[in-house]
């Protein structure tokens, strides 16, 4: 059986499609969607490549506390309020103890917080398990702190708002919050407020995004990033520069974003080698957009000795976490029987699943399948 146009022109649409996800997926759950901020002007583009591809013009800044492994950081949390627990109920009215499991609780907002800046979904997740294990009545003590003026304790209630932790999800209650949180003094707010007001002020949405940014914030200094890549023309320095760094900080999306960029020429020459090394770096480390780019490599051929089983595992990793692009290719691999039998059961199912996210040409070749079955009575 053959198909009715020359899928080889879809091959391609793996690593544009991925980007046009990535572009618009910023942050999960980001409040306001991820909606483009205004174009940076020429001034504001030059003092952002300034800010990050000339280090020597850079104020020097004290050296940064140690930080707590992540996951060490989550134990102790974990560990420190069933403490706290096993005081209350030994003593239900003890009120320093209560305040103190609401005081954990915005450790815990905050940490939960950092996860997501550095692309760790698992580590919020589990964050998310904990709240609704060890924090599920310590709401009243976060607002009281905010009553009395604590940002901190402001920026912990929109991160809940937000993510729907201990309460529904309002992105306009988030939003509040996290204005409140700045207004009190509480820097580490400028990301999400940033968010939610790309579109209503979207000039004090970029400053404070590059105040975010320059304080170390991976997701701000990301998201400089992708409004660089996406300027017209693409700035490459300041997009190679701040994705980088967020790469360096462990964010895998921008990790992904330098192979992309190497792939298709962005700023210099197409450098398909590089592009493979960026791509199996974040791979390996379960990104869904970098397994199916490197797929795309892998069954081509460009980059990486062709290897059309190897592409298939590749995008069959990233089909099974949702990827609709991967789901797209492992799909029509599955029509077609390259580097895997041919099933036309999983290819209808896979490329179903790519339809419904809305990849035109799975379509395409469902309708076909269709016709060919039909044909076939």
């Amino acid at each position: 059986m053959s198909l009715p146009f020359d899928i080889k022109q879809y091959y391609r649409i793996v690593p544009s499609l991925s980007l046009a996800l990535a572009l618009v997926s910023g942050l999960v759950m980001a409040p306001t969607g991820d909606a483009d901020a205004a174009p940076p002007t020429a001034k504001q583009k030059a003092k952002a490549a300034a800010a990050t591809s000339s280090p020597a013009k850079q104020k020097t800044r004290a050296a940064a506390p140690a930080v707590l492994d992540p996951v060490t950081e989550l134990e102790i949390i974990s560990g420190e309020a069933i403490t706290l627990h096993n005081a209350l109920d030994a003593n239900p009215d003890d009120t320093q103890a209560q305040q103190k499991l609401a005081e954990l609780a915005l450790r815990a907002a905050r940490a939960a917080e950092r996860s997501l800046s550095r692309g760790d979904e698992n580590l919020f997740t589990a964050y998310r398990a904990q709240f609704k294990k060890h924090f599920g009545g310590t709401r009243p003590g976060l607002e009281a702190m905010a009553k009395r003026g604590i940002g901190a304790a402001e920026y912990a209630l929109g991160a809940l708002a937000l993510h729907g932790i201990l309460t529904e999800r309002n992105v306009e209650r988030a939003c509040a919050h996290f204005a409140a949180a700045l207004d009190k003094g509480f820097g580490g707010a400028k990301f999400r407020h940033a968010q939610c007001i790309e579109e209503s002020d979207p000039a004090r949405a970029w400053a404070l995004m590059q105040e975010a940014a320059d304080s170390g914030h991976v997701g701000a200094i990301e998201r400089l990033g992708r409004i660089c890549l996406e300027a017209e023309p693409p700035d490459a320095p300041c997009a190679y520069a701040r994705m980088e760094r967020a790469s360096r900080e462990g964010r895998l999306s921008a990790t992904t974003l330098l192979g992309w960029m190497h792939a298709e020429g962005i700023g210099g020459k197409v450098d398909l080698a590089r592009a493979a090394r960026y791509y199996r770096e974040a791979a390996e480390k379960g990104e869904p957009s970098a397994r199916n780019n490197l797929g795309e490599l892998y069954e081509t051929g460009r980059g990486v000795a062709k290897d059309p089983a190897k592409a298939f595992d590749y995008y069959l990793a990233a089909a099974a976490t949702g990827f609709p692009p991967a789901q797209f290719n492992v799909g029509r691999l599955y029509a077609t029987g390259k580097g895997t039998a041919k099933n036309l059961p999983e290819a209808r199912r896979w490329l179903g699943e790519a339809a419904k996210a809305g990849v035109p040409p799975a379509q395409q070749i469902l309708d076909f399948l269709d016709q060919e079955a039909e044909a076939g009575k």
